[in-house]
């Protein structure tokens, strides 16, 4: 970004290759669903008929950082990501920031290529 490009694309080979989880960083984590009939807690197992099993083990998950599936990283690439970040100079002048803003383009993607980033 110091040759003033407004424009940041990620290679291919920097794909993030794991996603962060952030509840083990959380000073009290989070507190479990509830049963919406009960508002009692309910574990990974009443889950199953609404969730993926794959979800729910992510959600689940104590681990810092989850491995993203092969299959998806690779149905990525397939849907245009990585999705470049762009510098919104304008806009950091009118607010008056130091601060860096980016946003990305994401309606320039094919229709329903958000899909994979829940999966």
């Amino acid at each position: 970004m110091e040759n003033g490009s407004m424009k940041v694309l990620l290679d291919v080979q920097d794909l993030p290759r794991a996603y962060y989880n952030i509840v083990p960083d959380l000073p009290s984590g989070l507190p479990p669903p509830l049963n919406p009939a009960t508002r009692e807690p309910i574990g990974p197992e009443a889950l199953a008929p609404i969730f993926p099993k794959e979800i729910i083990r992510q959600e689940v998950s104590q681990n810092r950082m989850e491995p993203i599936p092969e299959e998806l990283r690779e149905a990525y690439l397939r849907l245009g990501r990585p999705t470049p970040l762009y510098r919104a100079k304008r806009l950091e002048a009118f607010l008056g920031t130091p601060a860096r803003i980016y946003y990305k383009r994401e309606d320039l993607n094919p229709v329903g290529s958000h899909k994979p980033n829940t999966a």
